[in-house]
């Protein structure tokens, strides 16, 4: 008897479960339908999130606090080293200021232009491929009083929003060679 309610519970439990997965297919089936995941409204987001990134990191770079608490980042960078010895700390704020803004608007006339927003969106690959670097240079990025890896320091900390920033830089690029790719007519095709 009790092998026979047994039986009866995991074939209603199955059943249940059945029915739940139909329902979430179904619910998975009219989401997808929607405009919001029928558009390019990811593309739009993730590009409008890029551009105010770029903007409101590239207005701190002209404030000379700010730059003076990027000095260790950036001379422990492979990639931008080179900035402090040769421009200076005002200079290296400024020439990563303005980089940090050419990138931004050119990813906002992306909106527009395709191959605008694929020159923005190399910049800004190069952009984080540059600080993302810096993460495995950085002295001290392990927090050593609270165990070292995986716990980081602020510092770490701030960096890794890069690698989600370079993610989206790759996507932008992709977005937009596409969306230019399909604007060459065959006829201008040497």
């Amino acid at each position: 008897m009790i092998a026979n309610a047994e039986r009866i519970g995991r074939k209603l439990l199955y059943t249940q479960g059945n029915d739940m997965m139909a329902q979430l297919n179904q619910l998975i089936l009219q989401v997808s339908k929607t405009i919001p995941f029928r558009s390019n409204l990811d593309r739009h987001l993730i590009r409008a999130a890029m551009v105010f990134e770029f903007f409101a990191f590239s207005i701190q770079k002209w404030n000379h606090y700010t730059v003076e608490m990027l000095v260790p980042m950036i001379s422990h960078s492979p990639v931008v080293f080179w900035l402090l010895p040769v421009f200076g700390l005002r200079g290296a704020g400024y020439f990563l200021a303005t980089t940090e803004t050419i990138f931004g608007v050119l990813i906002f006339l992306g909106y527009w232009s395709p191959r605008l927003g694929i020159l923005g969106a190399l910049g800004s690959i190069v952009t984080y491929i540059g600080t993302t670097t810096i993460m495995l240079f950085l002295p001290g990025a392990w927090a050593q009083e609270a165990g070292g890896f995986p716990i980081f320091t602020l510092p770490m900390g701030f960096l890794m929003k890069d690698v989600l920033f370079l993610a989206a830089s790759f996507y932008l690029l992709k977005q937009d060679l596409v969306r230019a790719a399909l604007e060459i007519k065959p006829s201008s095709i040497p």
